[in-house]
């Protein structure tokens, strides 16, 4: 049995993984898909105090206090942010990480650093909840089937400001002997360049032209294939 942490993107919450999620648990895996603080179940939490040093510390303490080892570290999008960021805290943890169309920042970079497009795609926060970022038009990330749409559409909530201006921290370890696998959406070229250094840098890249960028919500049992390969 492997161990599987999902780590979903912006405005999104472990809800994001539901049509994935349950193909993996299928083969007899175990497979956690937390809510980052102050998105959707947890969003409750929201405020302009909530950070990517925040979600580190969401996941670094769910694998600690789950005792987890030995776990496929995955994360989307913002959610690359995220696990890079694990990945360096608590690398012993870690047998493989893997990123589905996500930022892989360098230490000190933030994720408007990494990809300077989206201040101009994120706008500014409305009055509303000027701690945070409404969610953006779906269709422009590849989201087009009606469906989806609505589903997502339903359950994105805003997503703290602070979380893409604040700089992923200095690694406490040394986490060079953990294996990387690199999935590039390449129907959204939002990550290419990303991907490109990522393959540089020694990981496996696999590269889908067909996909957008949630090939979990889209191509879920092709994902699944991806995930359970590893194992």
């Amino acid at each position: 049995m492997t161990t599987f942490v999902l780590v979903h993107g912006s405005w999104a919450g472990g809800w994001n993984w539901a049509r994935l999620r349950p193909l993996l648990e299928a083969e007899g895996h175990r497979v956690l898909c937390p809510t980052l603080s102050g998105l959707a179940d947890r969003g409750h939490l929201a405020g302009d105090h909530i950070g990517l040093s925040t979600h580190i510390e969401d996941i670094t303490r769910l694998l600690r206090w789950e005792d987890l080892d030995e776990v496929v570290l995955v994360g989307h999008s913002y959610g690359g942010m995220v696990v890079t960021g694990v990945l360096g805290a608590v690398p012993e943890r870690i047998a493989h990480i893997v990123y589905i169309d996500a930022f892989r920042p360098e230490p000190g970079q933030s994720a408007f650093d990494a990809l300077p497009v989206l201040p101009d795609l994120f706008g500014e926060p409305p009055a509303e909840h000027p701690w945070g970022w409404s969610p953006v038009d779906l269709t422009m990330l590849g989201i087009t089937d009606p469906a989806e749409l609505e589903w997502m559409a339903a359950k994105c909530t805003p997503m703290p400001t602070r979380t893409h201006r604040e700089p992923l921290p200095r690694p406490d370890h040394d986490a060079s002997g953990v294996p990387v696998t690199y999935v590039h959406a390449a129907a959204a070229a939002f990550f290419t360049e990303t991907a490109q250094k990522a393959a540089a840098a020694g990981a496996t890249v696999v590269t889908w032209p067909d996909a957008a960028h949630y090939p979990h919500v889209q191509h879920p049992q092709r994902t699944a294939r991806l995930l359970l390969d590893l194992c």
